[in-house]
């Protein structure tokens, strides 16, 4: 049933996006550490998850000695 295929990089584009969206729902940033190690856990690559932030608009932000992404402008498309 080839209807139902979707290629891989953007099902995992598109998961990650949605990994994004939901830490939005809850915090206003988060550290990009564990946003790395969350789409490790998922089989996410740290450039997919690059991609999916910048697709999403969200801005890094270092605070002290840790980089941050921003989640609380995600444009909600």
């Amino acid at each position: 049933q080839a209807y139902r295929y979707r290629p891989p990089k953007a099902n995992k584009m598109e998961q990650a996006k949605k990994i994004l969206r939901e830490l939005a729902e809850t915090q206003n940033a988060v550290q990009s550490n564990e946003v790395f190690e969350l789409a490790e856990e998922h089989g996410i690559s740290k450039r997919t998850m690059e991609n999916a932030k910048k697709e999403l608009g969200i801005k890094a932000k270092k605070i002290n000695n840790a980089w941050y992404w921003e989640l609380d402008k995600i444009g909600r498309s």
